[in-house]
């Protein structure tokens, strides 16, 4: 069905609906005056002739005498007021119609309309004076009580209806959202599961044809998606099972050259040449420390986490970052002066990816040695339950665009530190390492020394780590 009809449906109940608590509250006050609680609206015109004939004979007329469909007016046989309810222009009409009845003769009832509704009823007093009688075309409560405590019956029923109509609109309204979630629940659920790249499903339909064209839409998305995710999937599966023979392949040569690496530092030791044997076995332990990131690269290309927090010293985390940073200065023919604080040796264990940071501190030290004219330091220390990882390098600083924006992935417009013997940057070494602080909720910090050179931090919060 089209949606209009949903519409023009609801509206339609909502219209019965307010209909039906207006015919309730007419009703109740039908009720009321059927019953004798309520004069109706036209009762006191219509019996003031009555009425008149039945006060008329009153001594010390007052307001228990007279029926609550009227206001009043006494005056005595000098015109001057005894009792009355009335107040401003109406008291000023009846004054004047008593005062012209004063003298007419008993029994006689002059009746005048007043406009809006108000009726004046005249009449001489047996006992001298006259009474006037305002009625207006309102109902209202036969018992006095009622009728000076209780609003006007006719207000209370214009009350009601309005509170009826509220609330049943209100309750339409909610009967109708209801209903529209209902017949939006299949966009939801389709949009939910497409949202979690899950498409292997039909979208279900409704009985609303616009809701249907939405949903048929949706489903052609799903199926679109589902194929050129699927594409993407087999891509990437091909991918990283090339990555993983790649890999793989690697660790054969990598095996024989730190087999021979260490070979040749045993011989060059044995016979007294301490320079090509710490070179070899520099060599040696660059091919341990990468066959270990090829054995990473085979568990990622394989979809697993290969880095995990486990209980590790901060000692022994420096331990290892000074031992990796030996190798890359002396490769690059720079001094290295390492210092690590005594108050890391006392540092309890706290979870920590130690291949993760090591591979961090590795990237800011490679980092510092390409650029630095002589010397790097590195230093480690804790402050503040913060184990913090600092490389400084005597080289030409950091450009102004690489202090806020260097740890970014692959940025590599940092004139100041341009490429060495025409190598490449790629913008990685950063940004991995900040990516990695990232993860022990830490940070990783650029900054120019005030002597020159570039000064890079990584701050490891110790007091926040989880295991």
């Amino acid at each position: 069905m089209p949606l209009a009809f949903v519409i023009v449906r609801y509206f339609a109940y909502a219209f019965f609906a307010v209909a039906v608590a207006w015919l309730l509250a007419f009703m109740a006050l039908s009720a009321a005056i059927n019953t004798g609680i309520v004069y109706e609206a036209s009762w006191g015109p219509a019996n003031v002739r009555e009425v008149a004939a039945r006060l008329a004979d009153k001594k010390d007329l007052g307001a228990a005498d007279i029926p609550t469909a009227y206001h009043y007016l006494v005056v005595d046989e000098s015109g001057i007021v005894r009792n009355t309810d009335l107040e401003g222009t109406r008291l000023e009409s009846a004054t004047t119609a008593a005062l012209a009845v004063l003298a007419a003769e008993p029994g006689s009832v002059e009746i005048d309309g007043g406009g809006s509704g108000l009726t004046y009823a005249a009449f001489p007093l047996a006992d001298g004076g006259a009474c006037v009688l305002v009625s207006e075309y309102l109902p209202q409560w036969v018992a006095r009580e009622a009728a000076e405590t209780l609003p006007n019956p006719q207000n209370l029923m214009l009350a009601a209806g309005a509170a009826g109509s509220a609330l049943a609109l209100a309750l339409v309204a909610r009967r109708a959202s209801r209903v529209i979630s209902r017949k939006m629940a299949p966009l939801t659920e389709a949009a939910a599961r497409i949202g979690h790249e899950e498409l292997d499903f039909s979208v279900d339909r409704t009985n609303v044809r616009e809701m249907n064209d939405v949903l048929d839409a949706m489903d052609a998305m799903r199926a679109s998606l589902a194929t050129s995710l699927e594409a993407r999937w087999q891509a990437e599966r091909r991918q990283r099972e090339q990555v993983a023979s790649l890999a793989h392949d690697l660790k054969t040569p990598l095996t024989v050259l730190r087999a021979n690496a260490d070979f040749v530092a045993e011989e060059l030791e044995s016979e007294k040449d301490a320079d090509l044997a710490a070179a070899a076995r520099d060599i040696s332990d660059g091919a341990e420390r990468l066959d270990g990131y090829v054995r990473l690269l085979i568990e990622a290309s394989r979809g697993s986490d290969a880095s995990a927090k486990a209980p590790t010293r901060p000692a022994e985390l420096c331990d290892q970052v000074v031992a990796e940073a030996a190798p890359v200065a002396r490769a690059h023919g720079v001094k290295l002066v390492a210092d690590v604080d005594p108050a890391v040796a006392d540092a309890s264990e706290v979870p920590l990816d130690r291949t993760a940071l090591a591979r961090a501190a590795a990237n800011l030290v490679a980092n510092a040695a390409e650029h630095a004219r002589s010397r790097v330091a590195l230093s480690c220390s804790i402050a503040n339950e913060v184990l913090v990882i600092e490389v400084a390098d005597d080289g030409p600083g950091f450009s102004p665009a690489a202090l806020e924006h260097g740890c970014e992935r692959l940025f590599t417009d940092d004139a100041s530190r341009a490429a060495h013997d025409g190598e490449q940057h790629h913008g990685l070494g950063l940004y991995v390492a900040a990516e990695a602080a990232h993860a022990h909720g830490g940070m990783v910090h650029l900054a120019n020394g005030a002597k020159g050179g570039a000064v890079a931090t990584i701050a490891i919060p110790l007091d926040v780590q989880q295991p």
